[in-house]
């Protein structure tokens, strides 16, 4: 299974180049939710191989060196645009949509083999944006990925994991062990999905992401509640939660401390201390056995510290880049 319509390549899109009504309502939202942060983005896409269409924003300053931000497993692109002013007067700064997310195409995780798959569409992006070794930021699911890039790849300049990175643990909260059984999982998200889906996603980012939701604007609930219709995201979020463990146990990928800690690249951890996935104590024996990392607890801080109010993050990814 691969959901995508065709939209134009090679240059920005505006909410009318999409075709589909539900994607058109998302690129609207996003594009609101850019502005509310006075933001200059572009959302472009490209075809890869590996996984269809990539769509990705990109902003910031054409001649700086390259960021690219990795989300979470529940969160797409966008959720990086409040971070996106610290980075774009000297960056230049490239979020891409994992495929299942946003509006990049939805393939079916099943019967893949993970560690490649990952990454694979990753690679392409950064091919065809003549993109060698960036700074890479990467949350959660988006950690994970970072690592394989560095491990498997040598694709990473700077290294930055902000809030728990998948990787480090084959534990999972009670809602994602769950998520792990096939058919439970397509009843859970589905009770889930009931009701006002502005309201639900608030919730959900409550429940999983966020302590303080202060400085969450109603837009970017406007954005995640437009994203449960874009075509064929339900089926590939639940082929990729199945894929990522079986009856409440993640794959054995999900933990690989023992080949992080023999990346060398110049690496920061911005940890939560109300981390809904893990402690900081899972996060910091890891970070004090590389060679070249930082480690920063961040207390009251949930998954998505970012999302906090205040600007310790932004301070935080913006000073290690200009180290």
């Amino acid at each position: 299974m691969s959901v995508g319509t065709t939209v134009p390549e090679g240059r920005a899109l505006s909410t009318d180049d999409w075709p589909h009504p539900a994607e058109r309502r998302y690129a609207d939202a996003q594009a609101r939710l850019a502005d509310h942060y006075d933001l200059a983005v572009e959302s472009r896409v490209t075809e890869t191989d590996a996984a269809g269409r990539v769509h990705y924003l990109a902003g910031g300053n054409p001649d700086g060196d390259p960021v690219v931000l990795l989300h979470g497993v529940g969160t797409p692109a966008a959720t990086w645009l409040p971070l996106f002013p610290s980075l774009t007067d000297e960056y230049r700064v490239y979020a891409p949509d994992r495929p299942g997310l946003g509006l990049s195409a939805a393939p079916s995780y099943r019967d893949r083999d993970l560690r490649s798959f990952l990454v694979a569409y990753l690679l392409e992006l950064l091919d065809d944006l003549a993109i060698d070794r960036p700074h890479v930021v990467g949350n959660s699911h988006g950690g994970l990925q970072s690592f394989l890039l560095a491990l498997d790849h040598d694709r990473v300049d700077r290294l930055q994991l902000v809030g728990a990175p998948g990787g480090v643990s084959r534990d999972l909260p009670l809602m994602f062990r769950l998520l792990t059984v096939r058919g439970l999982n397509r009843v859970l998200l589905w009770l889930l999905s009931r009701g006002d889906p502005v309201e639900n996603a608030r919730q959900s980012m409550q429940r999983i992401n966020v302590i303080d939701t202060a400085a969450i604007p109603d837009v970017f609930y406007e954005l995640l509640a437009a994203g449960q219709g874009l075509p064929g995201r339900p089926e590939s979020q639940r082929s990729l939660a199945t894929a990522q463990g079986s009856y409440g146990r993640a794959h054995p990928l999900f933990d690989i401390r023992n080949e992080i800690v023999r990346i060398d690249r110049p690496t920061q951890f911005i940890w939560g201390t109300e981390d809904a996935f893990y402690p900081p104590t899972v996060g910091r024996p890891v970070a004090e056995k590389m060679p070249t990392a930082e480690f920063h607890e961040l207390p009251g801080d949930g998954h998505t510290p970012w999302l906090e109010p205040g600007d310790d993050v932004a301070e935080l990814v913006r000073a290690f880049f200009d180290e």
